[in-house]
Parts: structure tokens; sequence; C-alpha cells
């Protein structure tokens, strides 16, 4: 495909729906098909051009948005990931892709209870946890903290993340933290969430997740967790899971 500007959507424009979220709802729900009725409900050009080029890309889309969620954020991981961090979390830019490159993709990725949903994931400005759980830009941190170049399979651990029976719990324990953000951190962390889910089965929960995080946030207040190997936190992390894990797995037989 051939290359574009990025855009984003122009503060003033971005405020205008943010301040009338209930009418932004509204518009969604009458219009599912396409943002045509943005322009003229706004009354001037939403976005502002910017300098930076991409390959342009087109998402897939389903109304079961789980059967399309992996690849679309190994798309906008593929074409985004070289712009500067100042785009990648502006919420403004977000806009764009949600009203203008993913329009259908955004309504089916999460389900319109409400017009909170509208407040809260795609207009949820500045904030760290808008941009982790938005309806979009979602699937590309998902897959930007997963990605495992040094795989065969880089996506591997995103898939996991997505298909695994406590993913949402997985990736919140995650991009809660600023220490999961760390690549060395949140592998060896998906990868032990992983290999005790497939060692322990339904004794895995979405608490013994959380610990296995808190395991992580305790190693990094003690040792210089960015500049130790991933294959280093795995081995601490299984250890004390499997610890846990196993003392669980040994009251639950004296319960029978």
């Amino acid at each position: 495909m051939m290359e574009i500007n990025i855009k984003m959507m122009t503060e003033e424009a971005y405020a205008t729906l943010q301040k009338n979220y209930k009418d932004v709802y509204k518009n969604i729900i009458d219009h599912p098909s396409d943002s045509v009725w943005l322009s003229s409900y706004i009354g001037f050009e939403p976005y502002e051009t910017k300098k930076y080029t991409i390959d342009d890309f087109i998402l897939e889309d389903s109304d079961n948005y789980s059967d399309v969620a992996v690849s679309n954020g190994i798309t906008l991981y593929e074409h985004l990931h070289n712009l500067p961090r100042y785009i990648l979390c502006n919420q403004r830019f977000w806009a764009w892709i949600e009203f203008e490159k993913a329009y259908k993709q955004s309504i089916h990725s999460i389900e319109l209870k409400s017009d909170n949903i509208v407040k809260e994931w795609w207009l949820g400005g500045g904030a760290r946890r808008a941009l982790m759980l938005g309806v979009i830009s979602r699937g590309y941190f998902m897959t930007e903290i997963s990605i495992d170049e040094a795989n065969n399979d880089p996506y591997a651990a995103t898939r996991y993340i997505n298909e695994c029976p406590h993913g949402a719990e997985l990736y919140r324990s995650i991009v809660y933290r600023n220490i999961g953000m760390l690549k060395n951190v949140s592998i060896p962390f998906i990868h032990t969430v992983r290999d005790m889910s497939n060692k322990y089965g339904d004794l895995m929960t979405r608490i013994e997740i959380r610990n296995i995080m808190k395991d992580a946030s305790k190693i990094g207040s003690v040792m210089l967790i960015d500049s130790m190997e991933s294959s280093e936190i795995y081995n601490i992390l299984m250890r004390k899971s499997d610890k846990r894990m196993f003392q669980l797995q040994n009251e639950d037989i004296e319960k029978s």
C-alpha cells in the first residue's frame, strides 16, 4: 500500500467530543457504518495532518471482534511502532485511528452498553489507563508489550494473552504497572502465567496472576530489574509461583 501522512484530531475537536460524549455516543449508535457525521457535527475539519508517514493499512472487521483482535493488533504494531512515543501516547492520534481508520472495528471491539464507554474508552484523554484499554489502542499496546523478537514466533505471547482464560487480568496486570512495560519483565511474566496454567490448570486464578506480578514488583524494589536477564526473572517468578500453587494444590487434596 502507499504511504500516508498520519493525522491527529485537533485539540478543539477532541475537546468538543469529550464535552459532548453523550451526543457522540448517540451519533455512533445512529451511524454504525462510517463517521461521515463527525465533520458536520463539529462544524469544522476535525483532523490535522502531521509530517510523519506510515504505510497505509486496512484492519479486519468482524461482529465477533475477538476473531480479528490479534491480527489487527499486529497490523497496528507493524505499521505504527516506529512513530515517536509522544504520538503513540497521544489520545488525539488514536481518535483519528478510531474515527477515520477503524470506525467499524472500534464499534465492534467493545459492547456499547452506555455513553460511558465512549467517555472512557473512546475519548478517555491522556490518562495511561485510557490508552492501554482504548477501543483500538489496546490492540497496539497489547502487541507492543508481548512481542518477543527472540522467539521463532514473535507473536506467540500476544496470541496467548488473547486466548487464555484470564487474558484480561493478565494484560491489566502488565500495563497497570510501569514495571510491566519493561520487555524483560513482561515476557517472563507472560511465560510464567502460561507455564503455571499448563501445570496447575484451573488452580491458576486471577489472584495468582496478580501475585506473580507482585513478585515481579518485589524484585524491582530490591534489584535493578531493568538490567536483569529475562531468564533470571522467569526462574524467580516460576519458583515463587510454584511454591504457592503446590501448597494450594495440597490444600485442595486434603479437603477432598
